[in-house]
């Protein structure tokens, strides 16, 4: 019998769009805006750029080198490269990361799907009737509502993963991507005639030196460029692992990074200046995109469209992560036990679509459900994922590359072999990195 063929992606731009698309997300247009906000704008700013070169980019590298030079998913990967080592067992907590991490991202994409029901019914005036704040309460409250609008972002992944690589994955990004491109550049245009858009620049690129002195701007920055860019999930690994091998990956990288900040950058002149036009404060927290930026389009000259079209991008980024997230551990069940991609999208989809349940129950009925330390039910699943196992397993990738997997091999799977940027690159896996990251575990940790 003879084995079946491995999917891959086409030989046009279709893997870079859905690389993009995985790593351009509700980090970059959400939660990149109010980390920044309350980190200094432009300071921020600085040091998220130095963490992508120096922490995220060595990392998106080697994720992509080992899922090329295998062609097998994250948990396979590992196994292929140290098949007797404990370090075969590394691929399955990348699984265990993205299948977390996607189960309350669905709750949140549900809220942005929500909101942009919202804008295209016409209906936001029965919110600012309300008060955004009071109307949002309410809305995730609700014991069925917010479920409803997971299992519609969840049903939607579940059918573009369920459609294969080619067909699914990266058809929808050809299509989607572009399209979120035009959306960013269109809102970012109408942002520059806005009375606060020099105000909103000066935030974003005028650094206010003092914040520099303060550690929890570098930890931040350094936890943004990693849920960023979708590194240490499994996903950029698996990614990799439908490239053909003559596919080169250091340009890529370069293509991929700088998309992703571009993006977020963009995002940042798009929400700045909407902000600082009506007197709002950028250091919101979560709630800028959900109470500020509602209130602030429900006061502009066509803020009806305007918001409507910034829900439509955040839709569309959420989108492109949620299937990128759950294909991790799609691919892992499809390679390990020989399931068919349409079973293993359904059932792994409903499962992640109960396990985030508890997430959108705890701003209601489970409301009073929180950890010794204060945290909800959805606060604590994106601790336990994005603040101890995904810097963990980044610090643990960092280390295999560096010091497990032999230079040589290594170098050569990415395309280096012994230039200069291929010694900074193993140089940075081998100290810089695991360093850097460490220091984020070490705090995480300590806030347990």
């Amino acid at each position: 019998m003879l084995a079946k063929k491995r999917e891959q992606w086409g030989p046009g731009s279709g893997f870079l769009l859905a690389t993009l698309g995985s790593a351009v997300g509700i980090g970059n247009v959400w939660r990149f805006s109010y980390v920044a906000g309350e980190n200094g704008g432009g300071a921020f700013l600085l040091v998220y750029l130095a963490m992508v070169f120096l922490v995220g980019m060595p990392l998106l590298l080697g994720e992509f080198a080992l899922g090329r030079s295998t062609q097998r998913e994250s948990a396979a990967a590992m196994e292929t490269l140290a098949p007797v080592s404990p370090w075969r067992r590394l691929g399955l907590l990348g699984v265990i990361v993205a299948s977390l991490i996607l189960a309350y991202y669905a709750v949140i994409a549900g809220w942005v799907m929500k909101y942009l029901a919202l804008h295209l019914l016409g209906t936001t005036q029965e919110f600012a009737a309300a008060g955004f704040a009071a109307a949002f309460g309410k809305f995730v409250a609700h014991p069925v509502e917010p479920i409803a609008w997971q299992l519609a972002v969840m049903a939607l992944t579940v059918a573009i993963v369920a459609a294969g690589v080619e067909r699914g994955i990266e058809a929808v990004s050809k299509l989607l991507m572009p399209a979120l491109g035009l959306l960013l550049l269109a809102l970012a245009i109408h942002s520059a005639s806005l009375p606060g858009f020099r105000q909103g620049m000066a935030f974003l690129f005028n650094p206010d030196w003092t914040a520099l002195a303060r550690p929890e701007v570098y930890l931040a920055a350094l936890g943004q460029a990693l849920f960023s860019m979708g590194l240490a999930m499994g996903v950029m690994v698996t990614y990799g692992s439908y490239l053909a091998p003559t596919r080169r990956l250091p340009g890529a990288v370069l293509t991929i990074a700088l998309g992703d900040t571009l993006f977020a950058v963009t995002a940042g002149l798009i929400i700045f200046p909407a902000v600082f036009s009506f007197g709002m404060d950028p250091a919101q927290g979560p709630a800028l995109a959900f109470i500020v930026l509602p209130e602030v389009f429900s006061q502009m000259n066509g803020g009806a469209w305007i918001g409507a079209a910034f829900f439509v991008l955040l839709t569309i980024a959420a989108l492109t992560s949620a299937v990128s997230l759950l294909e991790v551990p799609v691919a892992f069940v499809m390679q390990r036990f020989g399931w068919s991609r349409p079973l293993a999208s359904l059932g792994l989809g409903s499962l992640i679509f109960v396990l985030g349940i508890p997430a959108s129950l705890g701003f209601g009925p489970w409301g009073g459900l929180t950890a010794a330390n204060g945290r909800g039910i959805l606060d604590l699943m994106d601790f336990i994922a994005a603040d101890i196992l995904l810097p963990l397993n980044g610090l643990l990738i960092a280390l295999f590359l560096g010091w497990i997997w032999p230079r040589r091999d290594a170098l050569a799977a990415c395309d280096l072999q012994e230039s200069r940027f291929g010694r900074f690159w193993h140089f940075s896996l081998r100290y810089t990195v695991p360093l850097l990251v460490a220091v984020i575990l070490a705090r995480s940790v300590w806030e347990l």
